[in-house]
């Protein structure tokens, strides 16, 4: 994952919204003194206003980026530190609320790919092991036939975890590529279209975005990612799973041509409770996938919701026009 972005304005586009609204207001203010010097009132008033828009734009960009900058450093002082999960690709997640979602989006992944691997092998031993038929002279019998049914249900869970592994990482990459162009395009880009009169929507469009995308996006999962029982449970799981797996992995390996073999191992897996063993590995598998719905999808979109809501507000606050009156004065 790419270092932490910098908010000092070292990108090319932030320096050249930078300047666009340097020259508009240079470029207002000449329209202004012509106009106040031959006593042209509309040169005068779009002087003015030039003016006044240049300056409120420059400073809304001042103030957005002082703001992300202390939303930054109280999201590091909140609840971060010690309680972030692993999370390899990710540099400093607890330098921001946007690194931290990022953070626990790669350890659940991590979690239940690793869940979801556990539960396949699961499900073959049993489905093996359901297979296997014992013979008495002219009778046979397949005293495990039950755990064909066990076996199925095991690969389901197995492809859900899969799906949740599959959405945690498709989240992760989205995710950290709007972190980037939040500060790096849309926010300059916003800046540099609301410096000029024909324009100044989209630019205010683009920077309500940019600040709804970096700022308010992560802040619900501040919360509910923390307190989330999901990974815990996942991890439990997964690991179950994989005692389960070590202790019977040799059920596949039987040689079915020898009787004795076959028999062998029933008696083992008698002894051992075999049935038994399945039954924390079901529950908690359950939980686990069940539990990370609300935090991979539910919460996701509950929290674009209140993006957007925020997006919304800021677009008519960004898009207003600043008038001085008081230069009609002059």
């Amino acid at each position: 994952m790419a270092p932490p972005l910098d908010f000092s304005g070292q990108s090319f586009a932030f320096s050249a919204a930078i300047l666009a609204a340097t020259i508009s207001i240079l470029l207002g203010g000449m329209l202004f003194g012509v106009g106040l010097a031959f006593g042209l009132r509309r040169i005068r008033l779009a002087g003015q206003e030039e003016i006044a828009q240049g300056i409120i734009s420059a400073a809304m960009a001042g103030g957005i980026i002082s703001f992300a900058v202390l939303l930054d450093s109280l999201s590091a002082q909140a609840a971060f530190g010690s309680s972030l999960p692993v999370c390899p690709s990710v540099q400093n997640p607890s330098q921001s609320a946007f690194s931290a979602y990022l953070c626990h989006l790669e350890s659940r992944a991590q979690a239940y790919l690793r869940l979801a691997g556990a539960l396949s092998r699961s499900s073959d031993i049993c489905g093996f092991a359901g297979s296997l038929v014992v013979s008495a002279g002219a009778v046979q019998a397949q005293p495990f036939f039950s755990l064909e049914a066990a076996s199925k249900s095991l690969f389901g869970l197995s492809q859900d975890a899969y799906w949740l592994h599959a959405i945690a990482s498709m989240q992760f990459q989205a995710a950290d590529a709007l972190r980037a162009g939040a500060l790096l395009v849309f926010l300059p880009a916003g800046l540099l279209l609301r410096t000029f009169f024909a324009t100044r929507k989209i630019g205010a469009a683009a920077m309500a975005a940019a600040v709804s995308i970096y700022m308010f996006f992560p802040l619900l999962f501040l919360y509910t990612f923390p307190a989330s029982k999901a990974l815990a449970e996942s991890q439990r799981a997964a690991e179950a799973s994989e005692e389960f797996n070590s202790q019977f992995a040799s059920i596949p390996l039987l040689d079915l041509e020898q009787p004795s073999s076959v028999r062998s191992k029933m008696d083992f897996m008698a002894q051992q409770d075999f049935s038994s063993r399945l039954q924390p590995i079901f529950s908690l598998s359950s939980r686990a996938v069940a539990l990370g719905f609300p935090d991979l999808v539910l919460y996701p979109i509950l929290s674009l919701l209140l993006s957007l809501v925020a997006a919304a507000q800021l677009y008519s606050i960004f898009s207003m026009q600043i008038f001085l009156p008081r230069y009609d004065l002059i």
